[in-house]
């Protein structure tokens, strides 16, 4: 987009705009005013302006008046002050109450003149340069939003279909067992990604801090089982042992360990966290996952051998940062965290080259 140029200059001297005119004129896009009134007035009328040039002393408002006068009309203009009282005082108070870019003093030699308007030209089209970067950037955002909207509607289509033909199918007498546990897979896989299509929908809202929770007791010890026998295929080929504690001892039958939350998005969190951990262990470690009471909080203690990266540990949940893994998104730490948080909670990391990680979810208990 064209960049505004225009230069206003207000003095109560015509002398000395004139010959500002003469030795501005060309170079310039210069207009002049008599007086501030009359400076504040063609701001509005022929504004925007890209740079004011003031006198300091005028009849009726001071320059640094004036200034912050225009200031309201013209928040993007750059403003100069050029006066013929150039004691200390004056510019400290010209440029601390007028916010003035350069304080020029009279009789300014041209080519000085030249080289400020020049400057203030420089950081008006900078200004100008990173606001038009901003709107981009928020323009963008607001479409990517809308293209994520879009897709999370249109995806449910097919996943109704994925999720509706396996019961169907299952109802045919000529399948045997394995091939209805087959379907079955199928209508869960679909189900938990339609799951997580709303999901992204509950981030985006807690990201706002607008997500309102709707808590339930949520049952811990089968989530983490679930989680155990979508990753067994990957500790099988890695060696890995998969533990289950509670309080340090395996769950007894029937035990559950509830959570007050909700159940996709614990599922969610846990499963995010457990990836993380099974992907950084070594070959043969151990990756465990306790359950435990302390205080008033319910805790989810996941420990595996592997360190987090030295480089990454400070900002381990903030958004983006990942480390050594090809296809990581950095985005499961950092949607974890935020789900502990939207249930008035919270996840702790200890890491060191020596123990491991450690990462504990702290929630309210059922």
């Amino acid at each position: 987009m064209p960049q505004c140029a225009k230069i206003l200059v207000v003095d109560d001297d015509p002398a000395v705009l004139d010959a500002l005119r003469r030795t501005l004129g060309r170079c310039y896009d210069l207009e002049t005013a008599l007086g501030p009134e009359t400076g504040l007035r063609l701001l509005t009328e022929r504004g925007p302006f890209a740079v004011i040039v003031s006198d300091l002393r005028m009849p009726g408002l001071s320059g640094v008046e004036f200034l912050r006068r225009a200031k309201a009309l013209a928040p993007q203009a750059v403003p100069l002050m050029l006066t013929g009282h150039g004691d200390l005082d004056t510019a400290m108070e010209a440029i601390n109450e007028g916010r003035i870019f350069r304080f020029l003093t009279k009789p300014c030699p041209p080519a000085t003149l030249r080289c400020s308007l020049d400057a203030a030209l420089a950081q008006y089209r900078l200004a100008a340069a990173d606001r038009e970067l901003l709107r981009v950037t928020v323009e963008n955002a607001r479409l990517r939003e809308d293209v994520e909207r879009i897709m999370r509607h249109d995806l449910k289509t097919p996943l109704t279909t994925i999720i509706s033909l396996p019961q169907v199918m299952r109802l045919a007498e000529n399948l045997d067992d394995d091939q209805r546990d087959m379907l079955s897979l199928i209508e869960d896989a679909g189900y938990t990604v339609l799951a997580m299509v709303n999901l992204s929908a509950a981030l985006f809202q807690m990201e706002r801090d607008q997500y309102t929770l709707a808590p339930v007791a949520v049952a811990i010890v089968p989530i983490v089982k679930k989680l155990f026998a979508a990753h067994a295929y990957t500790a099988n080929a890695h060696n890995l042992s998969l533990e289950l504690t509670l309080d340090g001892r395996p769950p007894c039958a029937g035990e559950a360990f509830a959570v007050m939350g909700e159940e996709l998005l614990c599922y969610s969190m846990l499963a995010n966290l457990l990836a993380n951990a099974v992907e950084a262990s070594p070959d043969g470690g151990r990756v465990s996952v306790d359950l435990r009471r302390q205080g008033k909080l319910a805790c989810i203690v996941l420990t595996n051998q592997g360190a987090v990266p030295v480089s990454i540990r400070e900002r381990f949940f903030e958004k983006y940062v990942t480390a050594g893994k090809p296809k990581g998104t950095g985005l499961g730490a950092y949607s974890a965290r935020r789900i502990a948080l939207a249930h008035g909670g919270d996840i702790i990391l200890a890491t060191d080259d020596t123990t491991g990680t450690v990462v504990t979810v702290c929630l309210p208990p059922a």
